[in-house]
This record gives C-alpha cells, structure tokens and sequence, in this order.
C-alpha cells in the first residue's frame, strides 16, 4: 500500500479519536474505541513518516501528498 494513502488514513484517524475521546469523557465511560483509534492512528501514520524512501514527511508538503494521493485513486 502506497504509504501516501497510509498516513492520510493515520491522520484522518485522528480527529476521530479526538471526537470518541471526548464523548466517552462526557458519557463518563471507558474510551476504548477512541484509545484504540488513537494507537491506531498515530501507528499507521507514524510507520509511513517513519518508513518513506524520501525520507520523512514534511508538515508543510501535506496539503501536497493530500492532494496529489486524492488525484491518483480518484476515478477519472
């Protein structure tokens, strides 16, 4: 798997834990769908930065990546 599309999923992630955090905070509940989302997340996304060929991944080029991943699974 491209590892573009993998850090794209690891931070999409993210804000879903963030909002599952919260809420399981609110309802005075156990988070573990949101503690599960964030390993999930900050692993998936950690290996990708950790893991490219490039080199690791620059915070300013990551509308870039979004964008340019986007447009290469986009059907035409």
């Amino acid at each position: 798997m491209d590892r573009d599309l993998l850090l794209l999923v690891g931070l999409v992630f993210l804000p879903l834990a963030f909002v599952a955090l919260v809420s399981a905070w609110a309802d005075r509940r156990r988070p573990w769908a949101g503690l599960m989302l964030a390993a999930l997340g900050l692993g998936v996304a950690g290996w990708a930065h950790l893991t490219n060929p490039a080199g690791p991944y620059d915070w300013r080029t990551l509308p870039q990546i979004a964008t340019e991943t986007v447009a290469r699974y986009w059907p035409r």
